[in-house]
């Protein structure tokens, strides 16, 4: 998710912080971020602006059910966080705030109080929430927390994560403050992932088993991934979550084929970062001459089968690749059983196997010509 969505989130979040108990709380805000977001369009502050604009106030009840999901109870407890968002998003306006930089900017420049004693007029429940945010790291203290425990893989004391944030503020030359805000802008971007590396990685391997299922003639098959700094031997599934995941199959060139002949020899597949939409990007590399009609009927061809837009690259004269992206549906393996994501798996490469043999029955007529 980019800045923009971050600051969607956390606006909700203050909207969120009356609802009790906690595991409502929380449950909305989750639903919120992985369900509303997405469906709503909801990835900048400009596009929350537009959706309370579309739903005057007497509309609450549907927009409550909308950004909510019905995961509030209450429905009393439901529309006071609609009004308060409202409410929220409207002073910032009125403060010039158009965007997340901008909101970045004035949120740690400006002095709590000041902002308090400006909003006299405005409604009690947006100078609480006002408070909440400027005025302390109360709204920062339960994702600094969920943070730790994701981490670690405990529930350590508060006492003892707040002393840690303490003294890593200090060698990063930063306020506790600041620290605890950077904290929880980064674990509610992680948090409306749904991200579960553990499923992720079981994704990939099922990719790769089906593949190699499909594809009887692979010389090699590897899963690996791009754009990992870390210098610790961490397992796969962290570096999943870190870098760019990369599957390579490697195909024999044809038996006496000639070698203008064209042959694929390349199966890749990737996905660009790890974010909410499964972007997948699939190379088909090959050697010999691909002529430009062979060319344009590949991309007729895969137009008529409803396939995505392929682009042809020409790396040398006897070296070319094919590429083309789409984007798999919303990655939230957190709502998702162990059978539920092999079977998405296995679809994938099927849609991959769609794509390899539709290519290669057209490279194979085309050396027979």
């Amino acid at each position: 998710m980019e800045p923009q969505s971050a600051m969607v989130l956390e606006l909700a979040d203050a909207a969120l912080q009356a609802v009790e108990p906690i595991s409502q709380r929380t449950a909305a805000w989750q639903a919120f971020a992985r369900c509303a977001v997405p469906q709503l369009g909801l990835g900048s502050f400009a596009r929350l602006v537009a959706l309370l604009q579309q739903y005057g106030p007497d509309e609450d009840a549907e927009l409550a059910v909308l950004l909510w999901q019905g995961k509030i109870t209450q429905q009393v407890a439901a529309l006071k966080a609609v009004q308060r968002l409202r409410h929220l998003v409207a002073f910032l306006q009125s403060q010039g705030i158009t965007d997340a930089a901008s909101w970045l900017q004035w949120r740690d420049s400006v002095d709590a109080q000041a902002v308090v004693h400006g909003a006299s007029h405005q409604e009690p429940d947006t100078v609480n929430a006002l408070l909440w945010h400027l005025d302390s790291v109360r709204c920062d203290v339960p994702w600094v927390l969920t943070f730790a425990r994701r981490v670690l893989g405990q529930a350590p004391a508060y006492g003892h994560i707040m002393l840690a944030v303490q003294e890593m503020a200090e060698a990063m030359n930063l306020s506790a403050k600041a620290l605890a805000r950077r904290i929880a802008w980064h674990e509610r971007l992680f948090q409306a992932l749904g991200d579960v590396p553990e499923l992720r990685l079981a994704w990939w391997r099922c990719v790769k088993r089906t593949l190699q299922t499909q594809l009887t003639n692979a010389t090699a098959a590897k899963l690996q991934v791009q754009g990992v700094k870390e210098p610790l031997p961490l397992s796969l599934a962290v570096h999943l979550r870190q870098g760019q995941p990369m599957l390579t199959i490697q195909l024999p060139r044809a038996f006496g084929a000639a070698p203008a002949w064209p042959n694929l020899t390349m199966v890749q597949l990737s996905q660009q970062g790890c974010g909410s939409g499964l972007g997948l990007r699939l190379l088909l590399q090959g050697e010999g001459v691909l002529p430009a009609q062979l060319q344009l009927d590949i991309a007729k061809r895969w137009k008529a089968a409803r396939l995505q837009q392929p682009m042809c690259e020409r790396i040398s004269p006897v070296k070319w690749e094919i590429s083309c992206g789409w984007c798999d549906g919303l990655w939230n393996p957190s709502g998702m059983s162990l059978a539920d994501v092999a079977d998405w798996a296995t679809d994938t490469a099927l849609q991959v196997t769609e794509y390899v043999q539709l290519l290669k029955g057209m490279l194979r007529r085309e050396a027979i010509k």
